[in-house]
């Protein structure tokens, strides 16, 4: 039985910018520091999300997000206020590709943030009722 979204888990060619980007821009914070597979790993909570970075050769390829390609796209974090939300990340140095929007379909508030690596963070306001 799925009880709820546990973490994401982003590789990464340059885990320390990535894990500033979590921390100044989402107010993240570090819980572990580690290493995988001869690799560095770095665990930061963002609220109740657990977002896991693991280092990984300067040679690896590039997912485009976005472009349907394979590979992780993007992932959400649940706002409250979004217009607010995206104003406090933008005074932290987020960039966003996608601003703050309502979908046509289900009437929920959206933007999309340009985080480290390439991959895209949603925000999303939903309505109570479609929770």
């Amino acid at each position: 039985m799925i009880i709820g979204f546990d973490h994401v888990h982003i590789v990464c060619r340059d885990i320390e910018k990535a894990l500033k980007y979590f921390l100044d821009v989402f107010e993240g914070r570090e819980v572990f520091r580690g290493q995988v597979r001869g690799f560095p790993l770095i665990r930061i909570n963002v609220k109740e999300v657990q977002v896991i970075l693991i280092g990984t050769g300067p040679e690896a390829g590039q997912l485009t997000s976005g472009k349907g390609n394979g590979g992780l796209d993007h992932f959400g974090f649940k706002v409250k206020d979004l217009e607010k939300t995206a104003e406090d990340l933008k005074k932290r140095g987020a960039k966003f590709s996608v601003e703050p929007s309502v979908s046509t379909g289900t009437g929920a508030k959206y933007a999309f943030v340009d985080g480290p690596e390439g991959i895209r963070i949603e925000l999303v306001e939903r309505d109570r009722k479609e929770a």
